[in-house]
């Protein structure tokens, strides 16, 4: 972990609230700096089928972010700093964050690239897909990532651009338990894309990862041959996919993901993705509802819907559903094992004021398990208020 942080660049500044609140704000400046308060009830704390566990909690957050240009290059910067309390499970008070920063950069010749670091801190899930027993400990789950690629235009043959991509990831919990859960990631790629026109990119890579788990020394690796398209449909649609031959210990067969951006007119956009790859490939796609495993194949989809009611009323409603079929899995017992879940979302915000939004929001989970021990539905609501500097 230390390693991986040490490489960072301190570009990493502050992170979003509820997004579809902070979208309404405008983009009047290169930066904003914010806090927001919020208080919630969740019926299952600790995701279990048995007993009453409900709670209430409340987070204070500190915001912040840079998004501007020196020179050639974009600098960006996000972070949420988080104090969560619990009414009646104090022993899960916790500190957590969100960081995010990278640079896009370019020289004057054919040769750009851009540089990414991730940072993230937060209570993991009590309930896993691993095979370890549901917890009701307090367990903190620590995720970064550093990647980057470069760009070499080709003199000559214009349409086309050689690619080279590579990313580190790793994953750490604060519970012993967990230490098989562990993860240090490689993964790198080398390809080709053809700029066919201002609405059409193709792209064909070969992509190897290597990873490993520290605690035990279990190592894994995987080559991919990617096909990419990007597809800018109008100024207000774009759809950007994947498909991938992929091999492994385990697995040999298709990968791939699917991500649409539909926005028309301003009022209203629709942010659909679809995956079908490992539970690490779809939590970094940005499938909240996906399992985070490194070895197994799940089919993950998400969609996020928001609309612009008013000039200072911003509705959203998401819905995920993630389908894992396991083959002769030690965690779950049985030749063929299902995992299957479904999360709803809806939410609500005002801008009260300028500066100043107040929102609710409401999630649910509904995980069904061939083992029922990891069974379970779950549902957080609660009100927040969040204020801006810009």
């Amino acid at each position: 972990m230390k390693r991986l942080h040490s490489l960072a660049v301190p570009v990493a500044l502050l992170a979003s609230a509820p997004c579809f609140a902070q979208s309404a704000q405008g983009d009047e400046s290169p930066w904003y700096l914010g806090a927001s308060l919020g208080h919630y009830y969740t019926n299952n704390v600790f995701r279990t089928n048995g007993s009453s566990n409900s709670d209430q909690l409340t987070s204070l957050s500190l915001l912040g972010g840079v998004d501007t240009r020196l020179g050639r290059q974009r600098v960006h910067g996000s972070a949420r700093l988080n104090d969560t309390r619990y009414n009646s499970n104090s022993r899960l008070n916790n500190k957590g964050y969100d960081l995010a920063g990278g640079v896009n950069w370019e020289t004057v010749a054919n040769l750009s690239g851009t540089l990414d670091y991730t940072r993230s801190r937060q209570l993991a899930d009590f309930n896993s897909n691993t095979g370890i027993a549901p917890s009701t400990e307090r367990n903190l789950q620590t995720d970064q990532s550093l990647g980057g690629s470069v760009r070499l235009g080709l003199p000559g043959l214009s349409p086309l651009t050689l690619e080279g991509t590579f990313q580190r990831r790793e994953r750490d919990y604060s519970l012993a338990l967990w230490e098989t859960q562990e993860y240090r990631q490689n993964t790198s790629s080398l390809g080709v894309l053809y700029n066919a026109s201002s609405a059409w990119r193709f792209g064909l890579a070969g992509r190897y990862t290597k990873g490993r788990v520290p605690v035990n020394g279990f190592t894994w690796d995987r080559k991919d041959i990617d096909l990419t398209a990007l597809w800018r449909a109008t100024g207000s649609s774009s759809l950007n996919a994947r498909l991938s031959r992929s091999t492994s210990d385990t697995f040999t067969g298709l990968t791939g993901a699917l991500n649409w951006v539909w926005a028309p007119g301003g009022r209203w956009t629709l942010n659909t993705k679809l995956s079908r790859d490992t539970g690490v490939e779809t939590y970094y796609l940005g499938i909240n509802n996906g399992l985070a495993d490194f070895n197994r194949v799940q089919t993950a989809f998400q969609t996020q819907f928001s609309y612009r009611i008013t000039g200072k009323l911003s509705a959203q409603a998401g819905l995920g559903i993630t389908r894992l079929s396991r083959d002769r899995d030690i965690a779950l017992a049985g030749a063929r094992s299902k995992d299957n879940s479904r999360q709803y979302s809806l939410g609500l915000a005002w801008e009260a004021l300028r500066n100043v939004t107040v929102g609710c929001q409401y999630t649910r989970l509904d995980r069904d398990t061939t083992d029922v021990i990891y069974s379970y539905n779950a549902y957080t609501a609660g009100c927040y208020v969040q204020g801006m500097l810009r």
